[in-house]
């Protein structure tokens, strides 16, 4: 299993693409697997024969440990190769065990009609979904995990406008229905991965927060004079998430140390302003990484952030581009929300919150004004930054937002 990103500890394997007995070329791809960021095809390292496969489809695989072997026709493998370590065989028996179930429960002839891939059949079973009430979207019609997650979620949602329903009925004609009823839902993969990360980082950083309120009237002004400009280069619209890639870029290389990280006892100065731009999903969050802003235009940086989101909500990110960030951006602006306080993204030293962008009331002159304003919080990990830094850092990209054009100086 290779460890295909920094923080990748373990991989499950979606599907095997090749069968044992099988002669492979070195690049052919192997199987998928899906990492805590991404799915990803594995490639074979050399040309051969399958010779033995020793995770099946579905199962977690933690990095380095072997899951099959290639090498020439006729050549054995040792019993103890077949075997695999304890955690192999405990996979294989967990198969046995839920194939036989799947048999009993939906009979022998019915089970090879239905196709589904076995992370599909295991999600199902976990759900309490019935595979055959599924229409499949893989190859040849297929039941894949996205078609099972896609249920659930349909599932959940029929069941809480059923809950709403059930909160308008008077408490005392209710009680006996809903007492003592409760539910549980296991955690996703991506959301597992969320909760170790940010746990991890709130409790091993000691995180501060400032928060600025900018007067964003020019930032306005300067979004409707480029878009028209932007849309024609790139034929992608120009949004203010756009323009604070590039203005917290342009405030990153002023203060260098907001785009460092600690690595025990150093700090590592970033030589690129690699800037993640979080996005939500469905089933959690995700944060696509748009590489060396200090050096891109504003259209560039419009195509790849919307490439990058793209592939995000489709799954079909790299961990090339989920990785190397040095610094964070999250806007929940387009939910009406008017601020809030964010968790750095390890191993980044800091991360921006970014609010709604509304008229306000402001005092001009002894004059009392609607001003376009943006709310911003700044967190910190105040192991490598001050408070006085922090500030100067917010002072300056404050300017920065009040009078844009100055990113040409």
């Amino acid at each position: 299993m290779p460890k295909l990103g920094l923080t990748m500890e373990e991989g499950v394997i979606n599907r095997w693409l090749v069968k044992e007995g099988e002669r492979v070329e070195k690049g052919d791809v192997l199987f998928e697997v899906a990492t805590d960021k991404v799915n990803m095809e594995v490639e074979s390292p050399a040309s051969g024969v399958v010779l033995k496969i020793l995770y099946p489809a579905g199962a977690t695989v933690p990095i380095t440990e072997t899951v099959a072997y290639i090498g020439e026709a006729g050549e054995t493998v040792t019993e103890e190769e077949k075997k695999g370590t304890p955690e192999v065989q405990e996979v294989r028996k967990e198969e046995r065990i839920e194939e036989k179930q799947v048999a009993q429960l939906v009979g022998e002839g019915k089970e090879e009609r239905i196709k589904a891939s076995p992370l599909a059949r295991r999600l199902a079973q976990e759900y309490g979904i019935d595979l055959a009430t599924l229409r499949g979207t893989g190859p040849q019609g297929r039941i894949v995990k996205e078609d099972v997650e896609r249920e659930r979620l349909r599932l959940e949602e029929a069941k809480a406008r059923e809950e709403e329903k059930v909160e308008k009925v008077p408490e005392r004609e209710r009680v006996s229905a809903t007492a003592g009823e409760t539910r549980r839902v296991p955690l996703s993969r991506m959301r597992k991965i969320i909760a170790e990360r940010l746990t991890e980082s709130f409790q091993t950083k000691p995180h501060f927060f400032l928060r600025q309120e900018v007067v964003a009237e020019e930032l306005v002004r300067m979004r409707e004079r480029l878009l028209p400009i932007i849309e024609q280069q790139v034929h992608a619209r120009l949004s203010y998430t756009d323009l604070l890639v590039k203005i917290v870029a342009k405030a990153l290389e002023k203060y260098p140390l907001l785009n460092a990280s600690l690595l025990g006892e150093e700090i590592v100065f970033h030589t690129d302003v690699n800037i993640g731009v979080a996005v939500a999903l469905e089933e959690g969050l995700i944060v696509p990484v748009i590489k060396r802003v200090q050096e891109k235009g504003l259209a560039q940086i419009v195509s790849e952030l919307r490439d990058l989101t793209e592939k995000a909500k489709t799954g079909k990110l790299s961990p090339e581009e989920v990785s190397g960030g040095t610094f964070t951006i999250s806007n929940l602006g387009m939910f009406g929300t008017d601020s809030f306080t964010a968790i750095i993204n390890p191993p980044e030293s800091a991360i921006l919150a970014c609010g709604a962008l509304r008229k306000k009331p402001w005092v001009r002159d002894d004059a009392v004004i609607a001003l376009y304003s943006i709310d911003l919080t700044l967190s910190c990990d105040h192991r490598l930054i001050d408070g006085a830094l922090a500030a100067q850092f917010m002072q300056y990209f404050k300017t920065l937002l009040e009078e844009p054009f100055a990113l040409i100086l």
